[in-house]
């Protein structure tokens, strides 16, 4: 379109023009432009490169009340020899067939957890090691990923019941330490290893551990 434009301008230009068509042309010109960057602008914004996804983890809790899945009303205490419950929730935002795992991980509250590498054996205790957390996805549609509160589709995974409780092995991690983190770290299959690789997508919840 610019190249367009600047033909017009360069032939246009070889004519004489008055004053008052030269400065009338040239404001059509800059109008011209500038409605050409805001559409491009507006495109970016509303209708993004559909290559652009993402996977989605949440942790949520169960109103009896309401009788509805919220993410708020988590449990903040563990007490030993005691357990607790709450519910993982994935969604497959990317554009293509996704195979996840979870895996829960206990650790103490001063023990960051990042996006580059997953908690190691050495500053956590893996929860849950019995139970395997592993589910295939396929990816949401364009009209599905606009939507929100929703729990049920191809492409969502959960929400899935966890039942968290103390052990030797946990407290062996804790060390004494009153405060942890039960971190939720997703997992996705990689084809060329044959094996899963941890995604960098986490979340946790922080819990007062009473012996």
């Amino acid at each position: 379109m610019n190249k367009r434009i600047k033909t017009i301008v360069t032939s246009l230009s070889k004519k004489k023009l008055s004053p008052v068509k030269k400065k009338r042309f040239f404001t059509i010109t800059i109008f011209s432009i500038l409605i050409i960057t805001i559409i491009s602008i507006a495109s970016s914004i509303f209708f993004p490169f559909s290559s652009n996804g993402f996977s989605e983890l949440s942790l949520l809790m169960y109103n009896e009340t309401s009788q509805t899945f919220e993410a708020d009303g988590y449990p903040y205490v563990l007490e030993s020899g005691e357990n607790i419950s709450l519910f993982f929730m994935v969604k497959n935002f990317e554009n293509e067939i996704k195979y996840y795992q979870i895996q829960i991980k206990a650790t103490k509250i001063s023990q960051n957890a990042t996006a580059e590498y997953p908690l190691d054996e050495f500053n956590s205790y893996l929860l849950n090691e019995n139970e395997t957390y592993e589910k295939i996805l396929s990816p949401a549609t364009e009209i599905e990923k606009r939507e929100s509160g929703v729990f049920s589709g191809d492409y969502i995974w959960g929400p899935i019941s966890v039942v968290l409780s103390s052990n030797a092995q946990l407290e062996a991690i804790l060390d004494g330490d009153n405060y942890m983190k039960i971190v939720f770290e997703l997992w996705e299959f990689d084809t060329s290893s044959s094996s899963f690789e941890y995604s960098g997508i986490f979340t946790f919840l922080q819990l007062w551990y009473y012996y």
